[in-house]
């Protein structure tokens, strides 16, 4: 007997095997998510961050692939590179992240340009389904980096080690953004 598989649930699949395929091979996006839970939170800032940086990224994302609104890759990919930098720069200045989240949300506006990218040219007839399982994999990906992180988050941020593992893993953060605008601009 022959299963078949009805084509929304392959498109459905297919997307959300998509979104976290480029979250998980974006070095860039895997940095910019250490560096904004890398800090020790309580669970309820952890969860604002995350959800505000889903909505930001969700809304741009939306607006590109429906052709609303399209911003050049060469304008994008340095400014994620660049929140990057911020977001670095912050965990080694900042004693309080309270306001993290909305930070977070205007950042994750401009990376959803970055993933509108990647996706240009995929869509075909309608985009409901795929923009929404796109989104869906890269929400799955991101909460399965943060919970294999957290419980290291939460053991360094009980020891007397957490503000310099901030700062040095903040630092190369940094490093690593700086570098990327850098090839990203020139």
């Amino acid at each position: 007997m022959e299963v078949a598989i009805p084509d929304w649930l392959f498109t459905f699949g297919s997307y959300i095997a998509y979104g976290m395929e480029h979250l998980f091979t974006g070095y860039d996006h895997l940095l910019f998510l250490l560096g904004l839970v890398i800090v020790r939170l309580k669970w309820s800032e952890y969860l604002k961050i995350i959800t505000s940086f889903t909505v930001g990224h969700s809304i741009t994302l939306a607006l590109a692939a429906l052709g609303i609104v399209q911003i050049p890759g060469a304008i994008i990919e340095p400014l994620i590179a660049l929140s990057i930098v911020f977001v670095a720069v912050e965990n080694m200045l900042r004693k309080e992240h309270k306001w993290r989240w909305l930070i977070t949300a205007c950042f994750g506006l401009i990376h959803g340009f970055g993933f509108a990218g990647v996706l240009e040219g995929r869509f075909s007839g309608n985009v409901a389904l795929p923009l929404f399982s796109f989104n869906l994999g890269i929400e799955l990906g991101q909460l399965a980096i943060f919970l294999v992180l957290l419980p290291i988050i939460t053991k360094i941020g009980r020891t007397r080690w957490n503000a310099p593992t901030v700062y040095g893993i903040s630092g190369i953060i940094g490093l690593f953004g700086i570098y990327w605008f850098l090839e990203r601009v020139v």
